[in-house]
């Protein structure tokens, strides 16, 4: 008998992708979606619509009994989600689900948290020992989610993804706000060019979280390539890839740059080395997907 497993926002941009991992890891796989449709047809998937926001929500869990429950639903809309207190809202939410998990019958969990639960003071590339001082609602929320399920006995997997990008990503964050803007043949004005970010292309975040969980790893996790990029390089390397370096404007700014990379030494050592995209071919995927969708 497949092991059933119940992913949350399987229609996201992880969790559709790693809906077709477990698939074909022989998993059988009950997703539950929001607004996006599902359209994986696969005799081992169903999938349901409902809002999990909802406090009176029947999710299924003693029909569906699933031995794994993994957790991708969070808010994710690029103008809100840092601040937003439907954070906290997915707190509560995200509590009755383990909890209803629990009771009956669950094993084994899983949650895909952010590099935003770390402070980004820390001098050094961050590891999964690296000091929790989020500075953010989003950070805030998930690093109380963690340590509430640090108070119990259930197994879990944590995973700190850094920063993704890649599919058919929202509208406002960086890489396709880039490419949107230059596309378009309009000027991207890069501020705190400085900075520095590890960025995860989303098929191999998915791909890495898959092996995971096939593994039935356990505890904190970053998933993070362990090399990083100022973010006038990148936008640079965006205008030469569509030809529109004339429209990238790097400003100066007063502001201290920092830098956000993870050390991945945790991750390789139960995955073993992997061969990440490489950023440029990830780029091009990038600009393919926003192009012609």
């Amino acid at each position: 008998m497949k092991r059933r497993v119940l992913l949350l926002g399987c229609t996201g941009e992880i969790g559709s992708r790693l809906t077709l991992l477990l698939l074909d890891s022989g998993f059988e796989v009950f997703g539950v979606r929001g607004t996006r449709k599902c359209s994986i047809t696969n005799a081992s998937h169903s999938c349901k619509q409902v809002d999990l926001l909802s406090e009176s929500v029947d999710i299924g869990f003693d029909d569906i009994k699933p031995e794994i429950l993994v957790h991708t639903a969070w808010v994710t809309k690029p103008s809100e989600f840092w601040t937003s207190p439907k954070n906290y809202q997915w707190l509560d939410a995200s509590k009755r689900f383990i909890e209803s998990f629990e009771s009956s019958g669950g094993k084994y969990l899983v949650v895909t948290g952010t590099c935003a639960e770390y402070t980004w003071e820390s001098q050094g590339d961050l590891d999964e020992s690296s000091p929790e001082l989020p500075s953010s609602v989003y950070g805030n929320s998930k690093l109380e989610l963690l340590n509430w399920l640090r108070g119990r006995t259930l197994p879990f997997l944590w995973t700190r993804t850094f920063f993704q990008f890649g599919g058919n990503e929202l509208v406002g964050r960086l890489i396709p706000s880039i490419i949107d803007s230059l596309l378009r043949g309009e000027e991207f004005v890069v501020r705190n060019g400085n900075d520095v970010r590890d960025f995860v292309f989303v098929d191999d975040a998915s791909y890495l979280l898959n092996n995971l969980i096939v593994k039935r790893s356990s505890g904190i996790f970053n998933l993070g390539t362990g090399v990083g990029i100022r973010i006038e390089n990148l936008a640079e390397m965006l205008g030469r890839m569509l030809l529109r370096e004339d429209l990238v404007r790097i400003e100066g700014t007063d502001v201290p740059s920092s830098s956000i990379i993870s050390n991945p030494a945790k991750l390789i050592s139960v995955t073993g080395e992997f061969t990440w995209t490489p950023l440029e071919e990830a780029l091009s995927k990038s600009i393919n997907s926003r192009m012609y969708r």
